[in-house]
């Protein structure tokens, strides 16, 4: 297949590269984008294409980008009038999913969503959440790869809730781990919280450099969060807990 990928960061590069080792022609558009994306791209045998013939050519998209940026790219794709197969890959609510949806009206909708880290063949896997009524076919797309697909609906929105489910107990467990390093800094006491990682569930605490790591992230974790909340919302629960964590990631931007 002829696949279009927007806008390859460090995970959509790799769930572009196990397109290409799948055997798809896999485009991405270079414009604008900055030279991290370029060798990225490079790296995993994407082709170079404007924006236009990338749409125009495609029989799919793949969309995996930062969430602030989903509906945006998903608005370009529909306005260039793509009639093929979207895959929308990004941890977005219910309303900024359906905003992307109702976005390309002639394309065959497919919710997605990622948990793992990205696929380079390593021992922990990355599973591709999928729902929708192409789910089976873009399953089909991996197959022999290092991303192991899961269909887990028929409708768009199950995907990205089983998304959302997992990376606010992922991501809410580093928040809580930088807000408890930045509490100990603040006493003098980090090498004591350092001592607990032995614990069966402080596995967090091992390095008292996560907030400084855990910065290059927070640009992109913080707007997840956003969507994290009023996925909480729509289901009735407490949104105003990822908003509270969602103020973790703004200290460190």
């Amino acid at each position: 297949m002829r696949i279009a990928v927007f806008h390859p960061g460090a995970m959509g590069s790799k769930l572009a590269a196990q397109l290409v080792v799948a055997g798809h022609e896999v485009h991405w558009v270079p414009a604008g984008r900055s030279e991290a994306s370029k060798v990225r791209a490079d790296e995993a045998g994407l082709i170079g294409t404007p924006f236009a013939e990338a749409v125009a050519l495609a029989e799919a998209v793949l969309c995996s980008c930062a969430p602030q940026g989903a509906v945006d790219i998903a608005r370009q794709v529909g306005r260039a009038g793509f009639g093929g197969v979207y895959v929308e890959a990004n941890p977005l609510s219910p309303m900024s999913l359906r905003e992307a949806q109702s976005a390309v009206p002639e394309a065959t909708f497919v919710d997605a969503g990622v948990v793992g880290p990205p696929p380079t063949g390593g021992t922990s896997p990355t599973h591709l959440m999928l729902s929708g009524t192409a789910a089976d076919q873009v399953a089909g797309w991996w197959t022999g790869t290092a991303v192991t697909p899961m269909v887990v609906g028929a409708e768009p929105g199950a995907a990205s809730a089983a998304k959302s489910s997992y990376a606010l107990y992922n991501k809410g467990k580093a928040a809580l781990a930088v807000l408890a390093f930045q509490l100990a800094e603040k006493h003098g006491v980090t090498d004591a919280l350092v001592a607990q990682q032995t614990r069966a569930d402080a596995g967090s605490l091992k390095d008292p450099n996560l907030p400084d790591q855990l910065r290059a992230v927070a640009w992109r974790w913080g707007p997840e969060f956003d969507e994290l909340a009023e996925t909480l919302d729509d289901a009735g629960l407490e949104g105003d807990a990822a908003r509270a964590l969602r103020q973790v990631w703004t200290s460190l931007t």
